[in-house]
């Protein structure tokens, strides 16, 4: 019977359950194959059960730990004897037969795409479960970390109106955050207003956006033109602001933001993006000399 467990916005939708509340045994060594896992399971307090990462996870996290390529031979896997391996669907997609090779090794696997806001708590009770660790805390870390951003965003606010922001994910057809997304929700936690937030489809993490598009609305304002930094775009502000039609912007503020603390659904991205987000949108009112 296969081992696999395959689950996207929550969804079950193959497997074999896992965790504690079926009385299956804690995973002692666990392989992870998305930074957004790595980082979640060492804020569960699962951070030494970890044997591997992925090549994308942040080099501080676990530094001592090998990284494994996005196209990983599953015999490279079961070399580092791991009882469960955690993935995302995009990871199978590279790898075609590492579900089946793992299965044939009764080895375990746990396929979590990366949520939508909203799905963030069922996410991470999905992942406690499968660590046999107790998720009501984990939740209970969620909500005091929104609630403290949300009146840490509202002291700083005071007087001041929510900034109006659009994110650049990608340079490549000027890409944005989906409504719904983690970035969507991280900004407007934050207390920004996303420009691009009333539209598009909410079952999406990005989307086309488009040059045009943003033009439209320019006479609405901008505040912020916020630029994702990572591997998915390697604009820089100078580049940016020489665009020709950012003229139709005026002197709007370009602020850059690091790919993992915007995009990757996590417990420390939630904390560490939140406080960037809010330094970005609430500086001392006269850093800007504007109110």
């Amino acid at each position: 019977m296969a081992r696999f467990i395959a689950l996207s916005l929550g969804v079950l939708v193959l497997g074999l359950p896992l965790g504690a509340s079926q009385g299956n045994q804690a995973p002692c060594r666990i392989v992870s194959l998305y930074p957004g896992h790595s980082e979640n399971i060492v804020a569960l307090g699962a951070g030494d059960r970890l044997i591997a990462l992925s090549a994308s996870d942040d080099k501080d996290l676990l530094p001592h730990l090998p990284r494994l390529p996005a196209k990983v031979g599953g015999e490279r896997i079961l070399s580092l004897k791991p009882d469960l391996v955690i993935v995302r669907t995009f990871t199978l997609a590279l790898n075609p037969s590492l579900a089946k090779t793992l299965d044939q090794a009764g080895v375990r696997l746990l396929c979590l795409d990366p949520p939508l806001w909203d799905a963030f708590d069922g996410y991470l009770v999905t992942l406690a479960d499968a660590l046999a660790i107790d998720g009501r805390e984990a939740l209970a870390r969620v909500r005091a970390i929104r609630e403290r951003l949300g009146r840490e965003a509202g002291r700083r606010r005071q007087d001041r109106e929510r900034p109006r922001v659009f994110l650049e994910a990608t340079a490549d057809r000027l890409h944005t955050c989906a409504p719904g997304s983690w970035p969507s929700g991280l900004i407007a936690l934050a207390g920004g207003e996303n420009i691009a937030a009333g539209e598009g489809n909410s079952t999406k993490t990005i989307m086309s956006w488009g040059v045009e598009r943003l033009l439209k609305n320019s006479h609405l304002g901008l505040d912020i033109y916020l630029v994702q930094q990572g591997t998915m775009n390697r604009s820089t502000v100078e580049e940016i602001r020489s665009r020709p039609w950012m003229k139709a912007f005026g002197d709007v503020r370009i602020e850059t933001i690091e790919e993992g603390l915007m995009s990757r659904p996590s417990l420390l991205g939630l904390e560490k993006g939140g406080l960037r987000l809010l330094e970005i949108f609430y500086p001392p009112k006269e850093a800007y000399g504007r109110d």
